[in-house]
């Protein structure tokens, strides 16, 4: 079977620069990345197919000089490599950087006026990358990882001579035991003090990382999501009582959700030990964040509703429920009858439009294994005594990603499980294209699926998809694993649903007794 797309992204260049493709949508599907032309649905690039094996080994090879490190294998193309979890782009759209999962490596990537991509670094990170922000000046990589610490790396620069500070005496210190003769009374056991006396063992250290890296901030909990805000001076005016915007300065600020119901405002680099506030209020996971203007923060996870922040002053202004108008929608697949009003509500996914604007007119919301997008207008989010009118856009697959192309939105649907559910497989006949597109009418407001060049983009994707082109095989439990981790998050025995055990990744240091 077909993986379906679990990351979509839109690059949108300006007009004048020599872009022969100016507008592009960037595909991850398995452990492959695609380019395809807007305009014409072809397939630009694949990744990593297209690019020349001997530079990637080479840059491999380059990156191993200095101490010795645990050697990553160099996928080749006919090999299934480690899957795309995470793909973000740059607001010039002339670079993409993505997360793969099993070797927890952010990779950086060029995209050329053609639409063809060149692997610029790979960046292999100590715990898995949950969630990755560029800033706007395109100097830093922000990345949160499932261990709640967020590092800054540079965007460019990889291969310099960065030299990790290593300690000498820590590396070489003897492993002393935390037992003695005086505590240990048994036989058995004073034999096996005596063997950790005599053994030539030194305490393990953690082997520091080969490229330029700082650790900004961290949380006790496993982070879920990030974003970097930047305020200018009209904007920090609003949010300081009318201060004049001639005195203030831009300021940066790091936002961070986690999974114990946090989000935390923190200031940006070099001052991110600095908290601002917290948003506390929510009673399950919170999963994704959006900003849907300068001062108006919308987050979800695991609760039945939105939750609308005034965030620099951690104040929660409103909250939006979300069961009914998800009870509101035909019954499709799996997602009928019962389960349709009593299944738990996870937040994969929310999208503000229009993307690179300030404030947005509209959120679209995902949630995982239900086939719809809910449509939720941003433009009276402060007005406490409205109503916020939400339109539900049924689907027949589960939302995967969302991607924007002016008012289309192109929408990424899951082709291997039945609509509604998360473990049951399709049959044989049970087809869904793995792309759709939809365009608001103006006039109407109302979703429809689109006509004209972004829906051609579809058709010829979906229509390559069939014929093997972009076919990338795999199985119901690899797809189950890349894209449906949210309920994961939810705590045992929550949430009134099925109970979850949550795998936890525990790090083991060496054989050193608990010290307390």
């Amino acid at each position: 079977m077909q993986h379906p797309y679990q990351c979509l992204r839109a690059l949108e260049r300006k007009e004048g620069d020599g872009f022969a493709e100016r507008s592009l949508l960037l595909a991850a599907s398995g452990h492959k990345l695609y380019s395809i032309s807007q305009k014409t649905g072809n397939i630009l690039f694949t990744w990593p197919d297209d690019a020349p094996v001997s530079s990637e080994r080479d840059q491999s090879e380059e990156k191993s000089e200095g101490p010795p490190e645990k050697k990553r294998k160099v996928y080749e193309a006919s090999e299934t490599g480690p899957i795309f979890i995470k793909l973000v782009t740059t607001q010039d759209g002339e670079h993409a950087v993505a997360v793969t999962g099993e070797d927890k490596c952010i990779r950086v990537f060029s995209v050329n006026p053609h639409g063809h991509l060149a692997q610029l670094s790979e960046r292999s990170m100590p715990k898995r990358p949950c969630a990755i922000a560029v800033t706007p000046d395109k100097e830093t990589i922000l990345c949160a990882d499932k261990f709640g610490d967020v590092y800054a790396l540079p965007f460019f620069g990889v291969t310099g001579d960065y030299v990790p500070e290593t300690k000498e005496e820590d590396s070489k210190k003897a492993f002393v035991p935390s037992a003695t003769n005086l505590t240990v009374h048994t036989a058995r056991n004073r034999k096996a003090l005596e063997t950790q006396m005599k053994s030539d063992i030194h305490k393990k250290t953690k082997e520091p990382l080969k490229f330029k890296h700082e650790l900004l901030l961290g949380h006790v909990s496993m982070l879920t999501d990030l974003l970097f805000i930047t305020l200018d001076d009209k904007d920090l005016a609003n949010q300081l009582n009318g201060a004049a915007p001639e005195s203030l300065k831009p300021r940066s600020y790091v936002l961070t959700a986690d999974r114990d119901e946090h989000i935390r405002i923190s200031r940006g680099p070099p001052q991110s030990h600095i908290i601002e506030a917290f948003c506390l209020g929510h009673e399950e996971f919170i999963s994704k964040m959006c900003l849907a203007a300068p001062h108006l923060l919308v987050s979800g996870g695991g609760d039945d509703s939105l939750f609308v922040w005034e965030w620099m002053k951690g104040r929660l202004l409103r909250k939006i429920p979300l069961r009914d108008a998800l009870s509101s929608l035909p019954d499709t697949g799996s997602f009928s009858g019962d389960h349709k009003h009593n299944s738990n509500i996870a937040v994969s996914g929310m999208w503000g439009f229009p993307e690179h604007s300030k404030r947005k007119t509209r959120l679209l919301v995902a949630f995982e294994g239900i086939p719809a997008l809910l449509d939720v207008f941003a433009g009276n989010l402060q007005s406490i005594g409205e109503d916020v009118r939400i339109q539900a856009i049924p689907l027949d697959g589960n939302v995967l990603d969302v991607a924007q192309f002016g008012e289309h939105c192109i929408v990424s649907v899951d082709n291997v499980h039945k609509a509604g559910s998360t473990t049951e497989e399709r049959g044989e006949q049970e087809t869904a294209p793995r792309l759709r597109c939809f365009v608001r009418s103006a006039d109407e407001g109302q979703w429809t699926a689109a006509t004209g060049a972004t829906a051609r983009l579809v058709d010829e994707a979906n229509n390559k998809a069939a014929g093997g082109a972009l076919a990338t095989t795999t199985t119901a439990s690899q797809v189950r694993e890349a894209v449906y981790a949210v309920e994961q998050l939810r705590k045992r025995g929550t949430g009134g649903g099925r109970e979850v055990e949550v795998e936890v990744e525990v790090e083991v240091e060496g054989t050193e007794g608990a010290e307390g």
